[in-house]
């Protein structure tokens, strides 16, 4: 391990080339904004770093203060409200995608699918930050990572950064069929109270 917590590992994803992993230690105090749907200050200064001189889409867009968001929740205000399970973007729309959804345990199809439409979108890279761990999708390789330290007593979240290094020819069918996923196209039908984002402090 480096002075700075940082040690290589392998990635768990499907590349052998070797990926950084570090720690991001964030205070106590949070200051968050509205509902709360905000990054921790550590996270998001990260972020606005990575990121720099980049076009950002965020597919779960709560308060981020750059870039473009795309929310399901008309209360933060986002550029575009929809589903980032069919995101309404081009191919290579964006440099970078983040996700940052709803703290549930996405099951695998799930997840495959929504990382799928990130890909599309992203010419660069997908982050991913989340209480889930979670491996690259075909395609795409762990570059970057940081275990996140948000607070006492709090889940410990994921930082991922992964590399697009390869892309479907056409654009992911991800009308999804069930978990959070169905609950945004239940809100696309206007049934907007059947999705209840979780949120772990």
């Amino acid at each position: 391990m480096s002075d700075d917590g940082r040690t290589d590992g392998r990635t768990d994803g499907r590349s052998n080339s070797r990926a950084h992993v570090g720690i991001l230690w964030c205070a106590n105090q949070r200051h968050r904004k509205g509902n709360g749907w905000a990054f921790p200050p550590n996270v998001r200064r990260k972020l606005v770093d990575l990121t720099a001189n980049k076009r950002v889409g965020h597919f779960f867009g709560g308060l981020a203060p750059w870039g473009i968001r795309l929310d399901v929740d008309p209360a933060v205000r986002p550029h575009v409200i929809g589903n980032a399970w069919l995101a309404p973007f081009r191919r290579d729309a964006f440099d970078v995608v983040v996700l940052d959804p709803p703290y549930v345990r996405l099951r695998g199809q799930e997840k495959r699918r929504l990382f799928d439409q990130a890909a599309w979108c992203a010419r660069e890279w997908v982050i991913w930050f989340h209480t889930v761990w979670v491996a690259a999708n075909a395609g795409m390789t762990l570059e970057d990572a940081w275990l996140v330290r948000v607070g006492d007593s709090c889940h410990v979240r994921c930082l991922q950064v992964f590399r697009v290094v390869r892309k479907a020819s056409a654009p992911p069918d991800c009308w999804a069929t069930g978990g959070p996923a169905l609950r945004y196209n239940r809100w696309l039908t206007g049934q907007r109270g059947l999705f209840q984002p979780e949120v772990v402090s």
